[in-house]
Order: C-alpha cells, then structure tokens, then sequence
C-alpha cells in the first residue's frame, strides 16, 4: 500500500469518526421531527374536524331562529295588516257618517 493509500484511508476514517456520529444524531433528530409532525396533523385534522361539526351546528341553530324570527315577522305583519284594515274600513265609514252622499 503506498503513502498516499495510506493517508486517504486515515483521512477517510477520521471524517467518517467525525461526520457519521453527527449523521446519525441528525438522522435521529429527523425521526423524532418528523413522529412530531405526525402527531400534530393528527391532533389538526382532529380539531378542524370538531370546529367544522361545531360550525355546523352554530350555522343550523342560527339558521333555525332566523325562520322562527321570519315566521314571527310575517304574523306581525299580518296582524297589523289586518288592523290597518279595520282602520281603513272604520275610517270610510267614519267618513261616510260626517259627509253623507244624499
């Protein structure tokens, strides 16, 4: 084996020394990282899923009192219709009692 073999084999062996322990701490940093990320798309999915459900039933209950609100307005107006009605019908008679046609 000659001089140069020789001293590429122990450079080769030190950075290996070097960089593969590294390597392995970030490989296993990575790991860890990526089970993290996992777990917390899990847990989002999870709670959009619940927001979603909860949004839902918010909208459905809103949507429920706004056609309870409309069906109430819609008596009320009928009523006061009716009144203005009677007003009206009273009125021309009132009318017709103080200016008689002969």
């Amino acid at each position: 084996m000659s001089a140069e073999s020789v001293k590429e084999n122990a450079i080769r062996k030190v950075i290996q020394e070097l960089i593969v322990p590294d390597l392995q701490k970030l490989i296993s940093k990575v790991e860890i990282l990526d089970e993290r990320l996992t777990s917390v798309r899990t847990e989002l999915k999870s709670d959009i899923s619940s927001l979603e459900k909860e949004l839902k039933s918010d909208i459905n209950r809103l949507e429920n009192k706004i056609e309870d609100n409309e069906e109430k307005m819609d008596i009320k107006i009928s009523a006061l219709s009716e009144k203005v009605d009677l007003m009206n019908k009273f009125n021309d008679k009132l009318f017709d009692a103080l200016h008689p046609t002969k």
